[in-house]
């Protein structure tokens, strides 16, 4: 069972101790059903609203190259997105794992934003202030294999 860092996570790790298998089970699947839907959302909303920018359009080497960054931030998005799954089947908080669910979100509209040449600059930041945000969720967490050093 991972170290748990607050008292959430720690009800949450007697909970699924408690409970059974079939408890915890149906927490992970709840919890990567929302998961799922919640970037589904994202990226058709993404797709729907974004619009490309004609001056962009204009120059094919330019869109090659940022498209290029959009499938880099793509593939960043997908890697975050397979650690927080993996992270839904473990007895986490509900607040850090709904927080797990807005990154991916918004790290997944991100990256269709700047794959369709949309709003480009605002989009780029808001990728990279979120995968900061779920770097420190992630520091956070004590459940991600490393050893945190208790107070005494």
């Amino acid at each position: 069972m991972p170290m748990a860092t607050t008292k959430a996570d720690r009800l949450d790790a007697r909970a699924a101790r408690k409970l059974g298998i079939g408890f915890a089970l149906a927490t992970a699947g709840l919890r990567r059903t929302l998961l799922l839907s919640a970037v589904l959302v994202a990226v058709g909303l993404a797709a729907l609203f974004g619009q490309p920018r004609p001056a962009l359009l204009a120059d094919p080497d330019l869109a090659v190259v940022l498209r290029g960054m959009g499938m880099i931030k793509a593939a960043i998005a997908a890697a975050a997105l397979t650690l927080v799954w993996w992270r839904a089947g473990d007895a986490v908080s509900w607040r850090r794992f709904l927080a797990y669910v807005a990154c991916c979100a918004l790290l997944v509209a991100s990256s269709v934003l700047v794959l369709k040449l949309a709003i480009l600059i605002p989009t780029s930041i808001v990728f990279h202030a979120t995968l900061l945000t779920l770097g420190l969720l992630a520091l956070g967490d004590g459940g991600l294999g490393w050893r945190t050093r208790r107070r005494r």
